[in-house]
């Protein structure tokens, strides 16, 4: 499992930028430069392939070939980018399977429309026909089987001008489970439902607004600050959804602290569990051997 890409909508450095977070990204580069959200779980699956997928791969030594089956979050651009089906169908060696695509409920209904349209006035069926992609409507609260894994959508408390919930994951097999919330805002109670006693072993979250120490916008319930992040791990933690020993991870932050900050932020509070911030590249079950990329309370 790895991250390929962990910031918010804008990017770290946003380039249109001069706050301090976004030049100390450009100053000191590796871990404080963040791309688009993305999240490779095996060789055949992925959660999210975003505008950034060409520069992670390229960057990381990361290739796509195998993938066999993407969960899309929901239809914002720094999550799903349609050209991706186009630069897959124009590669000039080696056969593919097609490529199944999953999106939810309303999510799918906009996929379906933009589709139609598209392939009789671009003429699109060339890469986005039943040979090349697999286009598959998911139901929240739903578990199916993909890729070996058993996947349930959850909804999150973000929308878009299309679709009402961006999905979360809980995806089990063999006894372990992992849940990848980004964009889900402070849990809905069907959520919290859903998850209670789960004892998962990995939790990946947002952190999009990471303002140490204060709120970032009174009332916010599209995404997550500091603190509505730690209270929703908090409220986690009491249902036994997580447990002491599951592995915490935050990703999808906007440039409102340095990677630094935000680990040591983290190892300085007195928490159960073990939260790490995770950054480009970071693969699971190996960020224990970087010094000072892991947070545990005292």
């Amino acid at each position: 499992m790895r991250f390929l890409g962990t910031s918010a909508g804008e990017g770290i450095p946003n380039p249109f930028c001069r706050c301090r977070y976004c030049e100390n990204a450009r100053r000191k580069g590796g871990k404080e430069i963040r791309t688009r959200s993305s999240f490779r779980v095996d060789d055949k699956l992925m959660i999210d392939i975003g505008p950034d997928y060409f520069m992670q791969a390229a960057m990381l030594g990361e290739r796509f070939d195998q993938i066999e089956h993407v969960l899309y979050t929901h239809t914002h651009g720094d999550h799903f980018d349609f050209k991706m089906l186009w630069e897959r169908s124009v590669r000039t060696a080696g056969e593919l399977p097609p490529l199944s695509v999953y999106f939810t409920e309303e999510a799918m209904e906009i996929i379906d429309e933009f589709l139609m349209k598209s392939r009789v006035t671009e003429g699109r069926e060339a890469y986005t026909g039943a040979k090349d992609v697999k286009f598959v409507r998911l139901k929240f609260g739903e578990a199916r089987e993909i890729a070996g894994y058993r996947v349930t959508p959850f909804r999150g408390s973000h929308s878009t001008s299309f679709e009402k919930n961006a999905a979360n994951y809980l995806l089990e097999k063999n006894g372990k489970s992992l849940y990848y919330a980004v964009d889900s805002g402070y849990f809905q109670e069907e959520t919290f439902e859903g998850l209670k006693g789960k004892n998962l072993d990995i939790f990946i979250g947002e952190c999009t607004f990471p303002t140490i120490g204060k709120a970032f916008r009174a009332g916010m319930t599209d995404h997550m600050d500091v603190n509505q992040c730690l209270r929703n791990l908090d409220h986690l933690y009491k249902m036994r959804a997580i447990m002491d020993e599951t592995e915490v991870y935050l990703t999808h932050i906007g440039p409102m602290a340095t990677h630094e900050q935000l680990c040591s932020y983290f190892q300085g509070l007195s928490l159960p569990y073990r939260i790490t911030v995770a950054y480009d590249g970071l693969t699971i079950h190996e960020k224990r051997q970087a010094a000072g990329d892991v947070g545990k309370g005292k």
